[in-house]
């Protein structure tokens, strides 16, 4: 028995030396809305710098909803919105749908500010931020200074000056800027990519405080963000807003390496107190994030190196006509293979030299190559429209369900019961005029919109649809109407096609005016509330 314990115990200890030694200071950085998709096509040097001396990974997915207050609240505390309570960016200690497993004193749940005051007491903390929201999770009196201000900007001299003077065990500085654009001018666009950029300089100069205080080589910094974005929205469930960076770099972390294990938000805070040498309080059920650590076996290792996703100038969707497509690579010195039957693209593929053209439905596989290491393989469809030469939409669809675009609505793919399937375009309350330009004057006889019947989940058919036709495209004359009401009351829940048969005519412009239900009927349990209304195709013969 005394053999088999001594055993025990030196594999314990060897796990732990296996670790180097503890940071003396932790510098935490939140960026808002930041997704992993994102990051790949930003341009981040201060960031890339930290990675070429840290890690990153990519596989770091955000708690549900997919919202800001229950990731901070997971990021922050260790622990999923089952344990803090934080479900909405409604929460607050007044109104919290159901109490955390633990509080204190004051009703906060244990964060790592609450964490760090318990097990040292004297030591200085600062928390620096610009969304207001944050103050009403983390309970003041744990930390050392707090600051609220308004504008990213204005957050960095704050953080800057505190670490100068303070020389801080633990900061958080927390930049709301991607996120805002996001939902301003839209995720994924050039002003998002922007804001990711505008980031990173300003985490330069948190770097240049530590240097300048002394203490950046004695400082671990994790980069961390909450969740991505799909048009000018979030809340989903899709990988783009379920995925986020993950970025470590400091003494105990491991250099150069592309984490490859899954990872998730509640892991940082207890990251932090083992970077600390502190102990992660019980009540957390996070995990430290051991794949980001420094071990003694790695020094004759070779990580993987984290290569950027290639980009092409085409979005993914349906067009009316040629495209000329352009492939590029934010990480330096790459090679871009690619193919355009959606195979696999390798050494043999072909290599991206100059811009190429695509005029029929296409496949369109790439990645980036550099030395040995290589990016995730990236794949962009393309379909093409023959007969309609434009759409438009009055309205947008809702940024949770935007469909594949206007011309995605003649693509010939219609959405099958499940709404959340990417052919479908969803609208609250909205009305929605859909205008095609078929570029010449076209003989019609039939036109049938493809929506969807879903009472449960509060989507409902429209209450009317009207057709309006014009020779120049401003002015339009209605020549039929279509009331799924008066002519059958007992469809299936499902896909539902609409389909309005009328005499031959002839048009160049054809506008679709589609009237929602406004909202849920009396008796459902949604009574009063907005009605969605889904469309995935209109069928023109």
């Amino acid at each position: 028995m005394k053999s088999k314990l001594f055993i025990s115990i030196l594999a314990v200890l060897l796990v732990t030396l296996s670790f180097a030694q503890p940071a003396k200071h932790v510098l935490l950085i939140g960026l808002d809305g930041v997704s992993a998709e994102g990051f790949q096509y930003s341009s981040t040097p201060t960031m890339d710098e930290l990675i070429k001396n840290g890690c990153i990974s990519l596989k770091t997915r955000s708690v549900m909803p997919t919202v800001s207050a229950p990731n901070w609240a997971t990021i922050l505390s260790g622990s999923g919105p089952e344990q803090h309570g934080v479900t909405s960016n409604e929460w607050s200690l007044a109104n919290e749908p159901f109490e955390p497993t633990v509080k204190d004193s004051e009703g906060y749940f244990t964060s790592i500010f609450s964490a760090i005051h318990k097990q040292l007491p004297a030591a200085k903390t600062g928390m620096f931020y610009d969304w207001d929201w944050l103050g009403t999770f983390i309970n003041p009196t744990q930390v050392s200074s707090s600051k609220f201000v308004t504008g990213y900007q204005n957050v960095t001299p704050l953080a800057t000056d505190f670490i100068k003077q303070n020389k801080p065990l633990f900061t958080f500085v927390y930049y709301g800027h991607p996120d805002e654009v996001g939902h301003q001018i839209g995720h994924g666009t050039p002003a998002y990519f922007q804001s990711i950029n505008d980031v990173d300089k300003e985490i330069g100069k948190l770097i240049a405080a530590l240097k300048e205080a002394g203490i950046y080589e004695t400082t671990a910094i994790l980069i961390v963000s909450d969740h991505g974005g799909i048009g000018k929205g979030h809340g989903g469930e899709s990988r783009i807003e379920m995925e986020v960076p993950w970025i470590a770099k400091g003494p105990a972390i491991a250099k150069n390496k592309l984490l490859v294990n899954p990872n998730d938000q509640a892991n940082t805070a207890p990251t932090i107190v083992k970077l600390l040498g502190l102990k992660a309080p019980a009540e957390w059920i996070g995990r430290a994030n051991t794949e980001a650590f420094s071990q003694k076996t790695d020094v004759n290792k070779k990580f993987p190196e984290f290569i950027r996703k290639p980009f092409s100038s085409a979005k993914d969707g349906t067009y009316s006509s040629a495209l000329l497509v352009n492939l590029g690579c934010i990480t330096a010195g790459t090679t871009i293979y690619y193919t355009l039957d959606g195979s696999l693209p390798g050494a043999a593929s072909k290599t991206y030299t100059a811009p190429f053209s695509i005029s029929s439905n296409t496949t369109l596989t790439a990645m980036a190559v550099k030395g040995n290491n290589q990016s995730d393989v990236m794949t962009w469809r393309y379909t093409f429209v023959k007969g309609v030469k434009s759409v438009s939409l009055s309205v947008d669809p809702s940024s949770k369900y935007p469909g594949t675009g206007a011309m995605g609505l003649f693509d010939g793919f219609i959405g099958s019961s499940n709404y959340k399937g990417k052919q479908w375009m969803g609208w609250e309350g909205d009305n929605v005029a859909i205008t095609i330009d078929f570029g010449e004057q076209k003989l019609i006889n039939s036109i049938g919109c493809d929506v969807l019947q879903l009472p449960a989940t509060w989507i409902f058919l429209p209450a009317m649809i009207d057709f309006e036709s014009s020779t120049d495209g401003k002015e339009f004359t209605k020549f039929s109407s279509y009331n799924p009401a008066e002519v059958d009351d007992n469809r299936k829940d499902g896909p539902v096609l609409l389909t309005r048969l009328f005499e031959p005519m002839k048009t160049r412009y054809l506008r679709v005016s589609i009237t929602n239900q406004g909202v849920c009927p009396v008796g459902h349990p949604g009574e009063g509330q907005k009605a969605w209304l889904f469309l995935s195709e209109i069928e023109v013969e």
